[in-house]
């Protein structure tokens, strides 16, 4: 009896204890402290930047770009354009992807990168001065690895 006593005991001592340690997921963690509210918009935006970032030196001339509203070569075209610059913005639907192909051109070779992105968007009651949608990973890391 004595021993079915302590039992009882130290199952209610790690019970008490489990339940005082677990971390309260109940609330959900709304708002922090990283938001930049120069990039938080009281309606959700129609349209978002998206920065698409090249190594031009990489190149013999500019760098040719292709931006299609999905996955590449299987969804429709969105833009095409040239840059001889390190990075340009374009304009895109937020929470939507979008697949970009970068074309190098070095003599005679022909060098393809290939990489996707999404302007995400989240709505925030509390972060800045008034609720709004908060615009994020707004880039796409078009670089040639060398």
């Amino acid at each position: 009896m004595k021993s079915t006593s302590i039992l009882l005991s130290i199952s209610i001592a790690i019970f008490a204890f489990i339940l005082s340690s677990c971390d309260d997921d109940i609330e959900p963690y709304e708002d922090s402290e990283s938001i930049d509210c120069e990039w938080c918009f009281e309606e959700l935006p129609e349209y978002v930047d998206l920065e698409l970032i090249f190594n031009t030196e990489a190149s013999d001339t500019c760098v040719f770009f292709t931006v299609y509203s999905g996955y590449a070569f299987a969804s429709d075209i969105y833009m095409t354009d040239t840059s001889t610059l390190n990075s340009i913005w374009i304009g895109v639907k937020p929470d939507q992807k979008y697949t970009v192909v970068a074309e190098y051109i070095r003599g005679e070779e022909k060098i393809h990168v290939i990489n996707d992105a999404k302007v995400k968007t989240e709505f925030y009651n509390y972060a800045c001065d008034e609720p709004c949608h908060y615009v994020y990973e707004a880039s796409c890391d078009l670089k040639l690895k060398y």
